[in-house]
Parts: C-alpha cells; sequence; structure tokens
C-alpha cells in the first residue's frame, strides 16, 4: 500500500498555500522518497490503496508530560478537560484553543507525553485537504520524544536549516543552525551528552553541523526522518479529530494486509502459508480419493456377491436392492413368510403390544403397508410400541385419524 505523506506548513491555509509532500512506495526505500512542494490543488490524489498521512512540523509542536489522575483511563469523557487542567500553567494560550493527543499506550504509563498544537490551525489545513478529496487517514509528528537516550538530527541547510533534539525523558526541542554556530552551548545539552547522541545531518547540513558541534554527523538521506515518524506509533488524531477514526481503521487493516503480502521481512511466513494450504489442497484430494476408490470397491463387490448368488442378473444397477429383490422374490416363490407380508407384520405388532393395551379394531394391508384405525394408545404405550416394532425392523407412525406401519427401514432407506 502506497502512502501520500503531506506536511503542514506553520502558516494557515489558503488557496496559494504550498504544501511540502511525498508518495512513498510499499518498499519504502529512502532513495525512493521524493520530497516535493505544491499547492492544494496539485496534490497527488488518493485511492483505496493509499494511505493518506498528515506530518505535523517539529517547530508547530510543543511537548509537555503529565502525571494523569488515576482510574482516568476509565472515564473517556473527562480526559480531555483533565488534561487541559494540568497544562494550564505551562501553556502560554487558552488551553481551549490548543489540541492535544495523548502518547499511545499512555494507559500503561506513570508520566505519558502530551503533544500540543494549536487547534484551529490544524482544522483549517484538515478540512482543506478534504476539500480536494484527500481523506486523512492518520496524523504524526515529525520529531516525537524517541525511546533512543538522545538523537540529533539537523534537517534543510546552513541558511534555513535546524538542529532538533529528541530524548526519552526531555523531549523534543531545537533551534536555528545558523546561531548555532557561535551559541552551541545554549542547546541545552553538556558536551559529554552532545559527544555521546546520535547525530544525523541532511546532506546540506552537515558541513554546518559538523563545524558547530567539532565532530562528525551521519549522513541522512532527505526525507528519511519522514519515514521513521509514519513507522511510529504516534496518531495525534485524537478527541475533536477522531471524526475519521473508522475510516483510519479500515485504512490501517489494509495496510496490515498489503504489508503481508509485499514486504520482504514477511516472505517467509507468505512462503509457509503457501506450502500449507498447498499441503491442504493435496491432502483432501488424496483423502477424496481414497474415498471414492474405497466406494467403488464396495460396489464391485455387491455387484460380485449379486452376480454370484443371482447368476440370471444380466444388468446391475444397485447392488444392494437387487439382491433384496431377489431375496423377496425366493421367499415368495417358496411360500415363506417375508417381513412385508400381513402375517408376519401382524405377528410383528402382537409381539410389541404392551399387556393391557387394546389392540386395533380396524387395519387394511397394502404393500408391505398396514393401516391400523381405532386404535388410541397412551403416550407411554406409544414410545414403547414404537422401539419394539423397531427392534424387528418395522416403523409405526401416526397418519390421519390412524396409524401406519410399514416395513424395515433399512429397506425403506435404501435408494
Amino acid at each position: 500500500m502506497r502512502t501520500l505523506i503531506i506536511q503542514l506548513p506553520p502558516g494557515p491555509a489558503g488557496p496559494n498555500t504550498v504544501y511540502p509532500h511525498a508518495l512513498v512506495q510499499p518498499e519504502r526505500e529512502p532513495a525512493s522518497v521524493r520530497l516535493q512542494w505544491s499547492g492544494i490543488t496539485l496534490l497527488p490524489s488518493a485511492d483505496r490503496q493509499t494511505e493518506v498521512l498528515v506530518l505535523l512540523p517539529a517547530a508547530c509542536l510543543s511537548w509537555h508530560r503529565v502525571e494523569l489522575p488515576p482510574g482516568l483511563h476509565k472515564q473517556a469523557s473527562r480526559l480531555q478537560a483533565a488534561l487541559q487542567g494540568l497544562l494550564e500553567d505551562r501553556l502560554l494560550d487558552d488551553p481551549a484553543q490548543l489540541h492535544m493527543a495523548l502518547q499511545t499506550g499512555w494507559k500503561d504509563m506513570p508520566q505519558p507525553w502530551v503533544g500540543v498544537c494549536r487547534r484551529q490551525w490544524l482544522r483549517e489545513h484538515l478540512q482543506a485537504l478534504e476539500q480536494v478529496g484527500l481523506q486523512v487517514h492518520r496524523i504524526v509528528p515529525e520529531i516525537a520524544p524517541g525511546a533512543a537516550p538522545l538523537q540529533l538530527l539537523a534537517l534543510g541547510d546552513a541558511q534555513t536549516g535546524w538542529l532538533w533534539a529528541a530524548h526519552p525523558e526531555r523531549g523534543v526541542w531545537g533551534m536555528p543552525l545558523e546561531p548555532l554556530r557561535t551559541l552551541a552551548g545554549r542547546f541545552g545539552l553538556s558536551p559529554q551528552e552532545l559527544d555521546k547522541a546520535d547525530l544525523l545531518a541532511e546532506p546540506a547540513a552537515v558541513a554546518p553541523i559538523t563545524e558547530a558541534l567539532a565532530r562528525s554527523a551521519q549522513l541522512m538521506p532527505p526525507g528519511q526522518h519522514w519515514l521513521n515518524a509514519i513507522d511510529s506509533d504516534w496518531d495525534l488524531a485524537q478527541f475533536d479529530f477522531r471524526a475519521n477514526a473508522q475510516a483510519r481503521y479500515l485504512k490501517n487493516g489494509q495496510k496490515g494486509l498489503s504489508t503481508l503480502w509485499n514486504s520482504p521481512a514477511w516472505r517467509p511466513t507468505r512462503w509457509g502459508l503457501g506450502l500449507l494450504l498447498v499441503s491442504q489442497l493435496v491432502g483432501l484430494n488424496a483423502w477424496a480419493w481414497k474415498t471414492r476408490a474405497n466406494w467403488q470397491a464396495e460396489e464391485q463387490s455387491w455387484a460380485r456377491m449379486l452376480k454370484q448368488s443371482f447368476p440370471q442378473t444380466q444388468l446391475v444397477v444397485d447392488a444392494p436392492v437387487q439382491m433384496a429383490r431377489e431375496i423377496e422374490q425366493l421367499q415368495q416363490n417358496s411360500g415363506q413368510l417375508g417381513p412385508a407380508d400381513l402375517e408376519a407384520m401382524l405377528a410383528a405388532l402382537g409381539q410389541a403390544l404392551p399387556a393391557g393395551t387394546a389392540a386395533p379394531s380396524q387395519w387394511a394391508y397394502q404393500s408391505g403397508q398396514l393401516k391400523l384405525t381405532g386404535f388410541q394408545p397412551a403416550a407411554s404405550e406409544q414410545a414403547a410400541l414404537k422401539t419394539a416394532l423397531q427392534a424387528q425392523g418395522y416403523l409405526l407412525k401416526p397418519e390421519g385419524e390412524g396409524w401406519l406401519m410399514s416395513g424395515s427401514p433399512a429397506k425403506e432407506s435404501t435408494p
């Protein structure tokens, strides 16, 4: 899934506002991140396979650590008011005019970070993007308090660039590169901390930051810190800006499936799933083949038995049924009673009737079925009678005002 990153400019939204942006392919290789600048109407369009992310500049965010009251995570409606109360003394503007967003996983943290920016500024830019058909799925900070002890990022060039510091305990702060050459000590870090920090710099900022700090910087491709930002778990779309939460969840699901399908890191998993599916298909086909072979062998065995027992049979369609008919015909020719004859059915009924149960007053026999009328046994007697007849191979079921006794269930169920 592609990702369209749009960085909001510090100024207000307008028809002539220029937005830095980049269209990142699923591979997310640094060389493939090409930063561009264009007006809002010339921004790339986004289809279903494109995730739209808004990047808040580091200069437009302030960071604060708060200690939330216990149990506040169970009262989501009071969370925003609690944050405004906790940060009221630390902010220069009215908290009601600011947007605040908590760090992901804040419920399990004693002092989570809170990112703060101007609410109206953010709302105007998001509305402007929606008007041109760009639905924002996630809002991320350009630089956020990281997990590393200290990271220094030199962005831009010697005249307009900034040096930013990201610390897990002290937050994010920065200053322009130009004064830094002479005011390095005012950056708020001791020489020892500067020496131990990870120093990354974009190509145009390598020379000035090396001169200012008297140490070499690791070269960072332009746009690399954008990739680091969108790979973080930060999402500032909280409280009033959660209108598109469902769309973000859907896009996150699509993003996860796209990563599973395309990412090289998941290639062994994809191979494993593919082999599992292939093995299942092979196993099912083998099981179906074995079942069909067993069924065909059983049919052939019945056919051989039928022809051996009754050589006059020329065509075998259903061997068990044909064999049952031949045996019944033999019984009739020899004068023996079959289970479907009237005498046999009456004998079975007489044996199955519970003691003290009145016999049917009328019965009618036709083609292996005996209809009993004037016969209304009690519920307990009905159950006992059905069980006894079933043991002898007969069925008894109500029909109209009487009961119908039929031949062997095995014969009736045989196609």
